[in-house]
């Protein structure tokens, strides 16, 4: 099991709560929420991890690698495939860097990303997302299932509630249909120490390495982290310096 900061526990106990929820209700219920906080404070690797624990579907999208349908690019349609193989299970699609979406720069820009956000707005209200097959075809899928998890660091502003991003360029039928704001902090260098030797990552590497010093993995790692803590990678610096310890040598 992967580490538990304390800066986290909160909104950990609240993703959580509300994908259990999802999930008890049969999908009945879909509390769809915003995670807010800075970069590298656990955004993903929070809900990514409890959608673990409880056996849930999990894919990823990166709002701000998406293009407006009609336009070359990884479109919604085409980003939505891998829905195909969870339509039928409840499961949670998490939208990250979202708030890349509310950014007002220039008029063309901004249109852009109005219509970007129309067509996240049309899942939430629709029974079926209509999907770009590998075969050149749009395929209706069920996404009544899907829970969504938008996530952005929204340029540090402090959010609250789903009003408070009305002035960042939320549209307003979003603030009804995605209620929830949940706020994730930076973790600290001191919780990075601790949380490593439990590092799923970590102990996979020793154990492809059995005659490698736990201890003194540990001491090299963690001397790592603290020279490369200013680079505000905050829970992904965990992998990478993990990553740059192991293959020191190659």
């Amino acid at each position: 099991m992967e580490p538990v900061f304390t800066s986290q526990q909160e909104a950990s106990r609240k993703i959580h709560h509300l994908i259990n929820v999802h999930v008890e209700s049969k999908c009945k219920i879909r509390p769809h929420c915003i995670i807010t906080g800075p970069s590298g404070s656990g955004k993903s690797f929070l809900t990514n991890s409890i959608c673990k624990q409880l056996d849930v579907p999990f894919f990823e999208l990166n709002a701000a690698q998406i293009t407006q349908e009609g336009l070359s690019g990884n479109s919604l349609t085409k980003a939505m495939r891998p829905l195909r193989d969870h339509w039928n299970q409840p499961n949670v699609i998490f939208v990250d860097e979202f708030d890349k979406l509310l950014q007002q720069n220039g008029e063309k820009t901004e249109n852009f990303r109005s219509g970007v956000q129309d067509e996240f707005l049309q899942l939430l209200e629709s029974k079926y997302a209509s999907v770009f097959t590998d075969y050149g075809k749009y395929e209706p899928v069920l996404c009544e299932n899907s829970l969504f998890i938008f996530a952005g660091a929204f340029s540090g502003a402090e959010i609250t509630q789903t009003e408070d991003l009305r002035a960042l360029g939320l549209r307003t039928e979003f603030v009804g249909r995605v209620p929830l704001v949940i706020s994730t902090k930076q973790v600290t260098i001191e919780e990075l120490r601790k949380a490593l030797p439990k590092l799923k990552l970590f102990n996979d590497y020793l154990s492809l390495y059995p005659s490698v010093n736990k201890g003194s993995a540990c001491k090299a790692i963690i001397k790592l982290i603290e020279e490369q803590h200013k680079n505000n990678l905050g829970i992904r610096l965990l992998n990478s310096v993990t990553h740059q310890y192991f293959m020191r040598d190659m």
